[in-house]
């Protein structure tokens, strides 16, 4: 096509839009992608590429921890990890809208030392009938207050003994389907249920039979001090044991909130654990609590102390002290620096440890909060 053809086609076209658009009446049903078309038009929208299916763009993001420790263990202690910086935590995340019904994610777990592997694949349902949600797939349930968080999300170092010695220090992890939902009263009280029937090895890895693993959870909050909240429950779990009985787990929790200013919030939570594990010789009852104090005393600084006190669940047996004061530095929304010192008491014949510990968190795509 010469340059005189490629002229008089453009020519024409434009001397032919206005005739089309007078020859086009109200009721037309073909309108253009590009205008407004509120629900109940009844119009029928031409795609801008027809043939062309809609995309899968997930919003993807990545996070992890860094961290650099020093200790008082001799490497021969089978508590002594490496003293070399290492990359404790990492996650690529996706995660999308698939509708206005549904959302889904996949979270990959990138150790630094193994294999890595699926820790999220789930579907969301979240807007059932009765106020209520379904997730199905692996996912992390939630129990108690902190469980529910990864480990460079926590606003210590590390989970508390109390819980990490009875869940795991990383959390649970489990297969299955999550329920929740808003209970009605005649209080109008905020409370909510949620419900997992998981794979049996949730709670105990070594477990291998078919039977399920079952947690709920029932949670009250409300706001209180005009200025602040409160947030309280109780979370339960059953699941098979390897040596053929059932393990139970209670934890209650409550976290109280105070900002007298947007600059200055005082955050208090504790959780208690009482499990009852089976195959630990006579040994099998076993308890811990941990309280935690949290002051953000300007915009991205935070200081806190822990205090956990909490049973060994295997041997040696015996009850353990942790201390472990901490200062936080958000250096953006999506970074932040740590410095932390934990003092824990020796438990049989061990030495108590002393570690001081620099953790560098890092959130790419915005997709995990950091508390």
């Amino acid at each position: 096509m010469n340059k005189n053809r490629l002229v008089f086609w453009i020519a024409a076209g434009c001397l032919m839009r206005p005739w089309v658009a007078q020859a086009m009446t109200p009721g037309d049903s073909v309108i253009s992608t590009q205008q407004p078309l509120s629900e109940d038009s009844g119009k029928i929208i031409i795609p801008a590429i027809p043939g062309v299916p809609q995309m899968f763009l997930p919003d993807v993001g990545i996070a992890g921890d860094f961290a650099f420790e020093r200790n008082n263990l001799p490497k021969t202690d089978p508590r002594y990890v490496s003293e070399q910086p290492r990359i404790r935590d990492g996650q690529a995340v996706f995660f999308e809208p698939i509708d206005p019904y549904a959302n889904a994610q996949f979270t990959i777990d990138l150790p630094e030392n193994g294999q890595a592997n699926i820790e999220e694949a789930w579907v969301y349902f979240n807007k059932l009938p009765g106020s209520t949600s379904i997730r199905v797939g692996r996912f992390i349930p939630k129990f108690g207050l902190i469980d529910v968080l990864n480990t460079f999300q926590l606003p210590m170092v590390d989970r508390p003994n109390a819980i990490a010695n009875y869940l795991s220090p990383d959390g649970l992890n489990g297969t299955g389907v999550e329920f929740n939902t808003y209970i009605p009263n005649p209080w109008d009280w905020n409370l909510k249920l949620n419900m997992n029937a998981v794979r049996g090895d949730t709670l105990n890895p070594n477990y291998n039979g078919v039977d399920l693993a079952y947690l709920s959870t029932l949670d009250y909050s409300q706001d209180i001090f005009t200025s602040g909240s409160l947030q309280s429950g109780v979370s339960v779990a059953q699941a098979p044991s390897p040596v053929g009985l059932t393990e139970t787990l209670e934890e209650p929790y409550l976290q109280l909130q105070f900002a007298p200013t947007q600059r200055r919030i005082w955050t208090w939570m504790t959780e208690g654990m009482l499990a009852q594990r089976r195959g630990l010789g006579s040994e099998d009852d076993k308890n811990g609590v941990y309280s935690f104090l949290d002051y953000n005393f300007a915009l991205r600084y935070h200081v806190g102390f822990l205090v956990d006190m909490a049973d060994q669940a295997v041997a040696p047996y015996g009850k353990q002290l942790g201390l472990a004061p901490n200062a936080t530095w958000f250096v953006s929304d999506n970074t932040r620096l740590r410095l932390q010192y934990t003092h824990e008491t020796p438990v049989g014949g061990e030495r108590a440890e002393e570690r001081v510990t620099l953790q560098a968190t890092f959130s790419l795509g915005n997709l995990k909060q950091l508390d």
